[in-house]
């Protein structure tokens, strides 16, 4: 899973560069791509999830994404590490694949599923998200909407590859509250959590579980996402894992929210 685009601002970006995932904020000093690649894959390593998603809110999440028929196969579009997959695969005895074009998580998510035993009934692609066509009952796509534009964009793709009965898994940032000028840069026009499910009801799905994420498991994330960093032991990591903290303590904490949304087509 990859927590909800934002816009880069990386010291090599050239305008109209597409969203990447969040990861950063506009930080005072400017940050190289290559540091950036770097610093994002040491915060990830440090995550179960890539998310504001508890131990409590997986095992949560997986019980009411139970197939409800045989032969039902999972498909996660922007899976990161794979953990979530892996669980719900694990859990519900079903088979799965994963699509993360990052070659990294990709690879982290085969050897993972190698050492759990899972590798027969889980495959790893690493290609785009937006590219896949093939439908699947049971549909997880977690903060990685931005492959198709915004939510709404994703919603109505996700559509197409949930089969009729089936269920969607879908999360993404939202306001919680009204945002500051400097927030609403960084984080662009999110929806609220009404609006979010009212773009999935628009795109052909019913609701059938809406939550958020609490802020307790924001703060776990953010803390955990910033020990990443902090083990890589430079002044330039430090500082950069300083300005994450000041972004989220005294800007986006409270104000950004992670929708979690399970869905079955109308």
């Amino acid at each position: 899973m990859t927590p909800f685009a934002m816009p880069s601002h990386s010291h090599d970006d050239q305008p109209n560069m597409p969203k990447v995932p969040i990861g950063q904020c506009r930080y005072r000093v400017p940050v190289t791509n290559q540091d950036l690649k770097r610093y994002l894959a040491a915060a990830a390593a440090n995550l179960t999830f890539n998310a504001p998603l508890s131990a409590e809110r997986a095992a949560d999440l997986i019980r009411r994404l139970a197939p409800s028929g045989a032969g039902w196969r999972a498909l996660d579009l922007g899976c990161g590490n794979g953990e979530l997959l892996m669980r719900l695969c694990e859990n519900h005895g079903i088979s799965g694949d994963g699509v993360e074009r990052d070659a990294g998580d990709g690879e982290r998510a085969r050897l993972n599923a190698t050492k759990r035993g899972v590798s027969d009934r889980v495959t790893f692609h690493s290609t785009d998200a937006a590219t896949w066509d093939r439908p699947a009952d049971l549909v997880v796509n977690v903060g990685a909407g931005y492959v198709w534009g915004d939510a709404a964009q994703a919603l109505t793709a996700l559509h197409r590859l949930t089969v009729p009965g089936g269920k969607l898994l879908f999360a993404d940032g939202i306001y919680q509250a009204s945002p500051s000028d400097q927030v609403r840069e960084t984080f662009g026009d999110l929806p609220d959590l009404a609006a979010l499910a009212q773009f999935a009801v628009d795109a052909g799905f019913r609701p059938l579980h809406v939550a958020v994420s609490t802020l307790a498991e924001w703060d776990d994330f953010e803390s955990d996402w910033r020990a990443g960093i902090e083990r890589l032991g430079t002044p330039d990591a430090r500082a950069f894992a300083d300005q994450r903290r000041d972004g989220y303590l005294n800007g986006y904490r409270g104000i950004v929210g992670f929708g979690w949304l399970i869905l079955t087509p109308a």
